[in-house]
């Protein structure tokens, strides 16, 4: 059976609660990069300035090499592709264990109320190996 580490489980867990928000996440920090905050030239009367003052050209290289905004898209293919090659009741279950804020069921009951047609250690092991798959795209590795 596959199994998979409690941090690594808990740290997918966190990506996917996050996802019905995560293009909200984008925008800001595109927006974070397009409007930096204005440092304040404490040098009155001095020479010039050696800060660039290409503003385009320094906000097209900072979306490039942002880490964050990177990780962040990066986490969302992840998940998107991860969720687009699961089944029907994977869906189902990670629709209502993940991305609902108040989520109804828990796994098992989704079982016992029949909205996945199946019995609660499959719903578990489809959910691991979903974990798993999740996993694997954000490059968390099993030691």
């Amino acid at each position: 059976m596959n199994t998979i580490r409690s941090d690594i489980r808990s740290r997918c867990e966190n990506v996917l609660k996050d996802y019905p928000h995560i293009d909200e996440y984008i925008k800001d920090r595109k927006l974070e990069l397009a409007y930096p905050p204005k440092e304040v030239d404490e040098n009155v009367g001095g020479g010039k300035s050696s800060k660039v003052s290409r503003p385009q050209e320094t906000y097209v290289v900072t979306l490039d090499q942002d880490m964050r905004l990177r990780m962040l898209e990066r986490q969302k293919s992840a998940v998107t592709d991860c969720y687009l090659a699961a089944d029907k009741d994977t869906r189902i279950i990670v629709d209502e264990l993940y991305f609902k804020e108040y989520p109804t069921y828990t796994i098992s009951g989704l079982s016992t109320q029949h909205k996945i047609n199946v019995s609660i250690a499959t719903a578990k092991r489809m959910r691991t190996k979903f974990l798993l798959d999740l996993s694997q795209r954000l490059g968390m590795f099993e030691p």
